[in-house]
């Protein structure tokens, strides 16, 4: 196994981890999830630039930028994006995804990757910001998780793929503990 792969490894494993401690731990602490997911996000990065991998690159270059802005303390709620923009773009992603349905399953694979790194980093840059809750985040990182593994299997991106595949299992627990604490009225 090259270097380069134990990086992603590395990354992937850091990132499991560290899903499953704010999926476990309702007690969870800012500072321990954003440094790993710097750390992991770091190491994805590299391996990813290496494989020409450019979604899992887009999408944990965001996450090391978010973590580390939150880890020097910048506050992100001064900067103008609201769950609204996020719906809105969500709906021109289902009708991009609906029109590459018809193209070749190249290009389709390659429209929910990019998606899924849409999903990714909107849906982790408002939860970071505190304006969507637990529950909606890791409902929105199983879409993502499970969109982006056709492309990683087509860029034998292993790390990331192993990643998604046990992210969206990780997340569907999450989902699933956080509506036994959610109200109706909420």
């Amino acid at each position: 196994m090259s270097v380069i792969s134990l990086i992603g490894w590395f990354g992937t494993l850091v990132y499991l981890l560290n899903h499953a401690y704010i999926t476990l731990n309702q007690r969870w602490r800012k500072t321990v999830y954003f440094t790993a997911n710097f750390v992991a996000a770091s190491a994805l990065v590299y391996q990813s630039v290496c494989l020409s991998s450019w979604q899992a690159v887009i999408i944990n270059g965001f996450w090391a930028i978010v973590s580390a802005c939150l880890l020097l303390d910048c506050s992100l709620q001064r900067i103008p994006v609201k769950t609204q923009h996020f719906y809105t773009s969500w709906v021109i992603l289902i009708g991009l995804l609906g029109f590459s349905a018809f193209q070749t399953s190249e290009l389709l694979f390659s429209a929910f990757a990019w998606s899924s790194a849409w999903f990714f980093c909107f849906s982790y840059f408002l939860f970071s910001a505190k304006r969507i809750s637990e529950r909606f985040y890791f409902l929105c990182n199983i879409y993502a998780a499970i969109a982006l593994l056709p492309q990683m299997w087509m860029t034998e991106n292993w790390p990331v793929f192993t990643l998604e595949f046990i992210w969206a299992g990780i997340s569907l627990m999450g989902a699933i503990r956080s509506t036994a604490t959610v109200h109706l009225i909420d």
